[in-house]
């Protein structure tokens, strides 16, 4: 007998899952600077990506096309009499670069991105929900914060 309910919960599940960028891999780059995407995040940007600066730390930020262009149409909605917007668009927008990964899943990180987020050889891609960070492995470690760093106040003040 066909459920109905059950198959769309089923499908809603498998839609949001495969939206989502959960989990941090650790993967090294080849000579030329290319880095090998997580299997499980390669359907979600094998359409194209965009990789830039993360203005909030020393990380690159990876999104999907999609994604990318929401964040473009609301960096671009703000006010270009803001000193704070113009920054955010200059740190977001001089350093993109779009791409598309090749067959085995990997894309080219320019130099100067590699420079920016510190990242040599090897790199820990970390999914973000909607979209992914690239670290160097020291800094990421750096960055982890524990719920006992975040403190109890913030978990209550976003009711977590």
């Amino acid at each position: 007998m066909f459920d109905a309910p059950r198959f769309e919960r089923d499908a809603q599940r498998v839609t949001v899952q495969n939206t989502m960028f959960l989990g941090a891999f650790s993967h090294s780059l080849d000579s030329k600077g290319r880095v090998t995407i997580p299997a499980k995040f390669r359907h979600r940007l094998m359409p194209g990506l965009v990789v830039t600066r993360n203005p909030t730390g020393g990380c690159l930020m990876l999104m999907p096309l999609d994604e990318w262009e929401n964040v473009a149409a609301r960096v671009s909605a703000l006010p270009l009499i803001d000193n704070r917007t113009a920054q955010l668009r200059r740190a977001l927008f001089s350093a993109a670069e779009d791409l598309k990964p090749d067959r085995q899943g990997r894309i080219l990180i320019s130099q100067r991105l590699r420079e920016f987020g510190g990242i040599e050889n090897e790199v820990i891609i970390a999914g973000m929900n909607t979209y992914i960070e690239l670290w160097d492995p020291a800094q990421w470690e750096e960055q982890l914060l524990t719920p006992t760093q975040l403190g109890e106040d913030l978990f209550a003040a976003l009711g977590v």
